[in-house]
């Protein structure tokens, strides 16, 4: 069922087409490629991927490769269509799974239900599978997973606590790589994808794998915008609260890099110690104090994403009040998956 491609040679995960240098992903995870037009109609249609695959223009060649892997009950896949060409429809799919979509070479017209977009390398996609898709490409390819929203739904609870999360998960359909977020998300998947091809091939660790995934999950709930992002990222969430806490609450974000102590909070608010315990968990399903600590750990999270040249992890979370260095390395990992040094070195 595989082939190689006429048009191009693929060597240490760059591919070469027409003459352009693109990066290829998860190459020892190859379970399709074909450069006959009809046999990948065929097989993509039985594996209920398509409803149409066509060449268009002049040149009418394609090279159609897939690539899947799985991590720890997730799937990552990268797909590419040759140096030409290509228009493709997608039918909707009766689950409740969204596909994160990166492009790595070309570009992409794309109708997605009632959103129309031009996806490329500043603009990827979140794809509602339940929605119908169609795409003119041009010299296309794509790095992306696919996610279940009870899967993102529970890691969202395991992040935040189990009463915070009342709403459905909604993301923006954009995934803007302008953003410096967005891009992080991107070097996580493109990180995890290379592990998966490198030292993952021999060594099959279970933990390793559910914290990549845990890594991952954590990435896009924390840093791309969604419906949760104001409760995950410790900002005033849209919902009913008394009073003494929107108070608090306010106050905490406004001196977020200064000294708090509780009793401050409490006489701020206006209310007994007592009632802005209770009156917090059942809010925010945590303490004050432990609200002061994620909204500390986010604004140090986004100051290492846009780090200048000189900037240091220890630096950075002394300004947020964070002494030991130590404890808040293990703390921020807990909350982002992954250690503040490496955030600090994959900054663009």
């Amino acid at each position: 069922m595989t082939s190689n491609a006429s048009t191009g040679s693929t060597l240490w995960g760059r591919s070469v087409i027409s003459g352009e240098t693109t990066v290829s992903y998860l190459l020892n995870h190859q379970v399709f490629a074909s450069q006959d037009l009809h046999l990948a109609r065929d097989v993509l249609s039985d594996l209920n991927s398509i409803d149409a695959l066509d060449a268009i223009g002049t040149n009418r060649n394609v090279d159609v490769a897939i690539h899947f892997a799985e991590l720890a009950g997730i799937g990552l896949i990268y797909a590419s269509f040759g140096g030409g060409r290509v228009y493709i429809e997608t039918p909707a799919i009766d689950e409740e799974n969204l596909f994160f979509m990166f492009v790595t070479s070309g570009s992409a017209q794309v109708q997605h239900g009632k959103y129309e977009c031009n996806i490329s390398s500043d603009l990827g996609l979140v794809r509602n599978m339940r929605l119908p898709l169609s795409a003119t490409e041009d010299n296309f390819s794509t790095l992306g997973t696919q996610l279940s929203l009870s899967l993102l739904r529970a890691h969202a609870q395991s992040l935040t606590g189990h009463d915070v999360i009342r709403s459905d998960l909604v993301f923006d359909p954009a995934l803007d790589l302008t953003r410096p977020e967005t891009r992080h998300v991107r070097d996580t998947l493109q990180y995890v994808a290379t592990a998966l091809d490198g030292p993952l091939t021999q060594f099959d660790g279970p933990h390793i794998r559910t914290e990549l995934r845990d890594m991952l999950l954590t990435n896009i709930l924390m840093l791309l915008p969604n419906s949760y992002s104001d409760v995950l990222n410790g900002r005033p969430a849209p919902m009913a609260m008394p009073h003494y806490v929107k108070r608090a609450r306010d106050y905490i974000h406004a001196h977020a890099a200064q000294p708090i102590g509780l009793q401050e909070l409490v006489e701020y608010s206006g209310c007994s110690y007592r009632t802005l315990q209770s009156a917090f968990g059942e809010t925010f399903g945590m303490s004050p104090m432990v609200y002061v600590r994620m909204v500390r750990l986010n604004g140090a999270h986004n100051d290492l994403l846009v780090a200048e040249d000189g900037d240091t992890v220890a630096t950075i979370a002394r300004k947020w009040g964070f002494a030991h260095i130590g404890r808040f390395a293990a703390m921020y990992a807990r909350q982002f998956g992954v250690i503040p040094s490496e955030t600090l070195r994959r900054r663009f």
